[in-house]
């Protein structure tokens, strides 16, 4: 770090080269508009962009729902392990950080609320989008770092860029941390930290970088309702298929109280490496390939080393977190994804639930879940899935958030309403209607959550 004076700067994010043939750009809907207009060309019912309803209809909610996926959720919320730390010491904890925070950014500290319905979440309302006056100087940040930004992170060193090519959007103003020697010269790779420190960001939001503590978790709202749908108790024994960066797996954990056994899969070792870190007391971690995990051998368990694959009828509880297009991700302004990688996802979806029906025991839950929101991955998936196992049941969560399945799919009005679809487009729909107790519950990321349960011997 020199020891120049810090200098005020003013951040763009860097949303890549112009698409060719690309429609013009209209506020917050920019690269991700051009990549969905070329999607039309395709069955849109089975990408599932739209529903059965009219053109015009589907075409208004579209672009609502393209609106939205730009802009960062106005809430964050915190899971908090409380079988390490009480509620109130938990609170007492996160203000006292967030005043720091204050301290150094200049901005007002955020209001916090504990969320009705599940007693280790913390919600704190963020702020946005403000005015902001730019100042003379400029500074460019890659796409993932604009992003972050814009939920609340200050611009850390690795995110700067030398030079402002193709499209640039305004995020915010800041305070240099760094000299231009520091990170451009040929040591640069040395210099770690904060290089921005963001004072009048576009939207605000708690740096969940400073807010460092083991028993905190910062996570999506739906993801935190996709393990309390799950309800793990302990004592059971519990398999995440896709567990890794192991935000769900820890909450598993807590919820167990560290009683009971996880089986946790990661198809990347590196990526299992880094699940095995969080020193997660009753959870074992295997590299492995989900769809691979069930024995047909007729070895007693007992008599098996224990790991995968696995025989049928092994858990209490599956959790199928599957992988995905990662459409319903906040904020979003550029989407490279291809219609080709868009279709491929349902066929390793369907073939983890097939194997999770097989390990489940009769009696047990699977959820399966993505943070999408297509047709395709999410409603239709669960009407296939149905339709190839008569043992499985589709039932509800016994807390109700998000809204109905959409129409469109196999699924009847009934089954439509026992899913849970995270659809923020509907923020833009009924905003004024919609009482503002109930917006965190609402503008999140979108996501989908279904769950199961399997039929016992005696019921089929």
């Amino acid at each position: 770090m020199s020891g120049s004076l810090p200098h005020p700067y003013y951040q763009y994010c860097d949303l890549g080269p112009v698409p060719r043939r690309s429609p013009a750009p209209t506020p917050g809907a920019l690269d991700m508009l051009h990549r969905v207009q070329a999607y039309r060309g395709h069955p849109v019912q089975q990408l599932g962009f739209i529903t059965a309803s009219t053109t015009f209809d589907a075409k208004e909610n579209l672009d609502r729902l393209l609106l939205i996926l730009t802009q960062p959720p106005m809430f964050t919320t915190l899971r908090v392990d409380l079988s390490k730390i009480s509620a109130r010491e938990a609170q007492h904890e996160i203000m006292i950080s967030l005043k720091e925070q204050s301290m150094k950014t200049g901005l007002e500290t955020f209001s916090m609320f504990w969320h009705a319905e599940f007693q280790d979440c913390l919600v704190l309302h963020n702020r946005g989008p403000n005015t902001v006056e730019k100042v003379d100087k400029e500074m460019m940040v890659d796409l993932a770092c604009g992003m972050a930004v814009l939920r609340g992170a200050h611009v850390f060193v690795q995110g700067i860029m030398a030079a402002p090519p193709g499209k640039k959007l305004f995020i915010g103003n800041g305070v240099s941390q760094v000299s231009r020697s520091d990170v451009f010269n040929a040591y640069s790779r040395s210099v770690r930290g904060v290089g921005v420190l963001m004072t009048q960001p576009v939207f605000e939001a708690p740096c969940l970088a400073e807010l460092s503590f083991p028993w905190l978790v910062p996570q999506n709202l739906p993801s935190i309702a996709c393990v309390h749908a799950l309800a793990p108790q302990p004592g059971e024994l519990v398999l995440d298929m896709c567990a890794a960066p192991g935000g769900k797996t820890s909450h598993i954990a807590a919820l167990m109280a560290n009683q009971g056994k996880i089986v946790a899969l990661e198809k990347s070792s590196e990526r299992a490496k880094k699940l095995e870190q969080l020193g997660l007391q009753n959870v074992h971690v295997f590299a492995y390939d989900a769809t691979k995990a069930l024995s047909q051998d007729l070895v007693p368990q007992a008599e098996r080393v224990f790991g995968p694959p696995f025989p049928p009828s092994s858990f209490d509880r599956i959790l199928v977190d599957a992988p995905c297009s990662a459409l319903g991700q906040r904020p979003c302004y550029v989407n490279r994804i291809s219609v080709n990688q868009l279709m491929s996802f349902p066929v390793i979806q369907h073939k983890l639930l097939m194997v999770a029906a097989e390990l489940l025991r009769p009696g047990g839950v699977l959820v399966y879940s993505t943070c999408t929101i297509t047709l395709a991955e999410n409603e239709e998936q669960v009407a296939k899935f149905l339709a190839r196992r008569a043992d499985m049941k589709l039932v509800a969560p016994s807390v109700r958030l998000g809204s109905c399945g959409l129409e469109g799919s196999q699924l009847d009005a009934t089954q439509r309403a026992m899913v849970q679809r995270y659809d923020p487009g509907m923020l833009l729909a009924d905003r004024d209607s919609r009482p503002s107790q109930d917006l965190h519950n609402v503008d999140t990321i979108g996501f989908f959550i279904a769950k199961f349960v399997k039929h016992k011997e005696e019921d089929t």
